[in-house]
């Protein structure tokens, strides 16, 4: 008597860009065979508990598909024909509900709603050929919603076992402003190392909380609780070869395990200066059965500070970034104001700031220890990573931006011819020459050079203790390689010509007058 194995199930998991390889890691500790990155996802095998599994732990996954058949689809009629390939009185009842999604590329069929109903055709003549009656469509719950993928004029026919975006955890319904998705959030956690912050007992914090999204799925993390716990609705629910009973044991434990975990949860605390955004947050926190485990309230960032001998752990924000909330300009304080506020209080902390405008994060006056691209929607983000050190912090006073400032010059032009610089050099000594007694005499500032060289159109105000180096912006035909340059020429020689400290070099550009 021979024993009969079943064949692994083909399987696949779509997720947000940038999510596969931590994806890969999550399918590998769920029990999947050989997971292995593709592009917007990660295939991998494993039985039908594996794929409910996937479905209702994943934390980073939008739908986790079943592959039924590829086939090639170079027309039209051969689509049709393909899926007529797959027996689907096998997975659907021929009086049940179906939904088809399709998504094409680099193909000659281009249009996806125009395959999508090729798909829906096959399916359903099918089923009407063969039992007399055929499912409805229908945009919502479908019993069976089939995922068609053509690239290259070959199609991969799969069951969406999600049913729905698994991003939609079912415990929020409103989101406030600037959200991001809810696998983004659990994306951002991991990076930062919640997990093992969480298993020490650390304290998560984040000083701009929105609708609370980080703080919710952290709770999620760090009570081990299955993200999918909350849904009523799933796309196996219909399937034909839908096992309860192997689904309900796996509630079971998941309902166990959730149990256990929020007995020993760790601080988690969110502010918002938003009176609506803690409204929101206070509604999701209570959908998500974490009422009284999460504390949010309203609080402004500049009173941002843990609470008395809460245990060092971490901070985790999502601040506005330009390109929806607000101009860049006005958003610099904020994140000034963020450092400022982790410097003084959070030492010893591990922090985490996911922004769509790294330069925003670049002034905040902390050195990232690490940092990750990721990306909210369609928009590349970074995740920056710190640790709340004083070796790590950055000096942002004036003097040092100039300092830094001069060094970056210097090193720009260390390996370039500096002949062409020389005329302004030589000018520059001239007039200093003439007017060195003026510079000694007088309190205000002398001005020893007003774009005497045409080429190095600065002004340069001297007094007995610093320098203002303006540049008057170039016209817009003047290569911005070049304008560069000669901006690091000047810079760089400053220091020797003028003897004096980079650090009481200041400069800014002068715009140019609108006519």
């Amino acid at each position: 008597m021979t024993i009969e194995h079943k064949k692994p199930l083909s399987l696949f998991a779509t997720a947000p860009k940038g999510l596969e390889l931590l994806m890969v890691e999550e399918l590998r500790a769920l029990g999947a065979v050989d997971p292995s990155e593709k592009l917007a996802g990660v295939s991998f095998s494993g039985d039908l508990a594996l794929a409910y599994k996937a479905c209702l732990w994943s934390r980073l996954a939008n739908r986790i598909l079943l592959s039924l058949a590829q086939v090639p689809a170079a027309s039209p009629e051969e689509l049709y024909a393909g899926v007529q390939t797959v027996n689907w009185s096998e997975h659907i009842n021929p009086d049940g509900t179906l939904a088809v999604h399709f998504v094409c590329s680099q193909s000659n069929i281009t249009h996806s709603l125009f395959g999508a109903q090729k798909v829906k055709d096959a399916i359903v003549d099918q089923l009407r050929n063969k039992f007399g009656i055929r499912p409805n469509v229908s945009r919502e719950r479908q019993d069976v919603s089939v995922y068609v993928y053509l690239h290259r004029n070959t199609a991969v026919i799969s069951l969406d076992l999600s049913g729905d975006s698994l991003h939609r955890r079912g415990y929020r319904l409103v989101s406030g402003s600037a959200p991001h998705k809810e696998n983004l959030a659990a994306a951002i956690l991991l990076r930062s190392g919640w997990l093992s912050i969480a298993k020490s007992g650390g304290t998560l914090m984040d000083p701009m909380c929105g609708s609370g999204t980080l703080l919710i799925e952290a709770a999620l993390m760090a009570a081990d609780i299955a993200p999918g716990l909350k849904r009523d609705y799933y796309g196996f629910l219909g399937w034909r070869k839908h096992r309860p009973s192997l689904w309900q044991s796996l509630l079971d434990e998941a309902k166990a395990c959730s149990e256990a975990g929020l007995k020993s949860l760790p601080d988690i605390v969110g502010y918002d200066h938003d009176p609506i955004s803690i409204k929101i947050a206070f509604e999701n926190i209570d959908r998500a059965g974490m009422r009284g485990m999460i504390h949010v309230e309203r609080r402004e960032l500049s009173v941002f500070s843990p609470k008395q001998n809460a245990k060092p752990g971490l901070v985790v924000t999502n601040p506005p970034y330009g390109e929806r909330l607000g101009d860049i300009a006005d958003l610099q304080p904020l994140y000034t104001l963020l450092a400022e506020r982790l410097k003084l209080g959070f030492a010893g902390w591990k922090a985490a700031v996911f922004t769509g405008n790294p330069d925003l994060g670049k002034q905040m006056g902390l050195r990232a220890k690490k940092y990750y691209a990721l990306f909210n929607g369609s928009i590349p983000c970074k995740l920056l990573l710190f640790d709340i050190q004083p070796e790590y912090f950055i000096d942002r006073s004036p003097a040092a931006d100039n300092e830094r400032r001069i060094r970056a010059a210097q090193k720009a032009v260390s390996e370039l011819d500096m002949q062409a610089v020389q005329m302004f050099v030589n000018r520059l000594r001239k007039n200093l020459k003439h007017l060195r007694r003026s510079i000694e005499k007088h309190d205000a500032p002398v001005r020893v050079y007003d774009a005497d060289v045409p080429e190095y159109a600065f002004a340069i105000d001297v007094d007995s203790s610093s320098v203002q180096v303006q540049e008057y912006e170039a016209p817009r035909f003047v290569a911005e390689e070049k304008v560069l340059r000669r901006r690091n020429e000047v810079l760089a020689v400053l220091p020797e010509v003028l003897e004096i400290e980079p650090a009481k070099i200041f400069f800014r550009i002068i715009p140019k007058v609108k006519e």
